[in-house]
């Protein structure tokens, strides 16, 4: 039984959670999550139904995380009557840029029903990935030995690529401004040759959960691109190719998006397991509300609350639809929570009802603290 003392602060906690006083998290809503997209040559019904059916399939990849939701037979079964899951559909005129791309002059854009792509995912036993995701700065240095540039918003040709591949992915990305302070912040040189320590001090002003670094040149009629991916402290080397700049922008986004989705994107079980997470450091109002926050926008929870307090240590009861490692993983990404298996400290005289080894339990099963990495 929680103090009274305990359940006021709570109480004011979640309150002040509810009014929205919070600091916004790092990690982004993917907005029109359960939308595909396909371009077309014109609106003719043969080509709309093909572009639904292919606009299915995208939105299940974006939801799922996995590029292979299709080998399900339930997902081809879904997508030959693909028109039954469909709520809506517009049809956009493309950019210059993107008519490059998809040589295509229209974009067909199908939104489909929420519950009943997730209804299709958990009947195919195949994972799924929330709405809330990692957001990304993708650093490229492009051109040749006596033209190279760093893309940013004016490079109409790299910015529609990289947002192409990113959307059919859900995930949120973005390119730096290269503005005055950019340009002090780092050289071309540093993105060409994807040097850490300049790319994630410059990044540090974007406030992303990763950062993306790639040189992108044309050699032998062939595009190669050579990425460095950083996130939670740890770095990623990879090459791609393709025929086009296009192509090889992303095949660097799927290894992103791939490589976040099995972390993060999980087959969900039927029955929730309670998993009690402790996180210390909590000083505010607005710190408690964006822990809580996060904790309830992962696919894999079914809830989480706050249901004891000691000092600035917050235990969170999460009701986990996956194992406890699963869980582990997709809370470190996209926050400022570090795992911690340090003790903490307590002071005896803290508030009315004080037991030392009651304030010992708050460490829960996974203990984390909040703190700027």
């Amino acid at each position: 039984m929680l103090n009274s003392r305990i359940k006021a602060i709570i109480a004011v906690l979640l309150a002040v959670a509810v009014m929205g006083l919070i600091v916004p998290a790092k990690a982004e809503r993917v907005q029109n999550l359960y939308t595909g997209s396909w371009p077309v040559q014109d609106q003719s019904s043969a080509a709309r139904h093909q572009a639904i059916a292919e606009s299915l399939l995208q939105a299940l990849v974006r939801a799922s995380g996995s590029r292979d939701v299709s080998r399900s037979p339930v997902i081809q079964s879904a997508l030959a009557n693909a028109e039954d899951y469909l709520r809506r559909y517009s049809y956009q005129r493309l950019s210059a840029a993107e008519q490059m791309i998809y040589e295509k002059p229209l974009l067909l854009k199908a939104t489909f029903d929420r519950q009943s792509i997730l209804s299709l995912l958990k009947s195919a036993s195949l994972p799924i990935w929330g709405e809330e995701r990692p957001s990304g700065l993708f650093w490229i240095a492009f051109g040749d030995e006596s033209n190279r540039q760093i893309a940013n918003e004016e490079s109409q040709f790299i910015k529609a690529g990289l947002m192409i591949a990113a959307e059919s992915r859900g995930l949120p990305v973005t390119l730096p401004m290269m503005d005055i302070d950019d340009q002090m912040a780092i050289e071309i040189s540093d993105v060409w040759g994807r040097f850490e320590t300049p790319i994630t001090e410059a990044s540090k002003r974007y406030a992303r959960d990763y950062w993306v670094a790639g040189q992108l040149q044309e050699t032998s009629n062939k595009w190669q691109g050579r990425w460095l991916l950083s996130m939670n402290g740890r770095t990623e080397s990879f090459s791609t190719s393709g025929l086009t700049s296009f192509e090889a922008i992303q095949a660097a986004v799927n290894r992103v998006a791939d490589s976040l989705s099995s972390k993060l994107a999980v087959v969900l079980s039927e029955e929730a397991q309670e998993v009690f997470v402790s996180v210390e450091n909590i000083t505010d109002f607005a710190t408690f509300a964006r822990i809580q926050k996060h904790l309830n926008s992962l696919s894999m929870v079914k809830s989480a609350s706050a249901v004891e307090v000691s000092r600035d240590t917050v235990l969170f009861k999460v009701e986990s639809l996956t194992s406890p490692q699963n869980l582990i993983e997709a809370i470190k990404i996209g926050n400022n929570l570090q795992r911690s298996e340090s003790s903490f400290g307590y002071d005896e005289g803290y508030g009315d009802g004080y037991n030392e080894n009651n304030a010992r339990q708050l460490r829960g099963d996974f203990h984390f603290v909040w703190g700027t990495p």
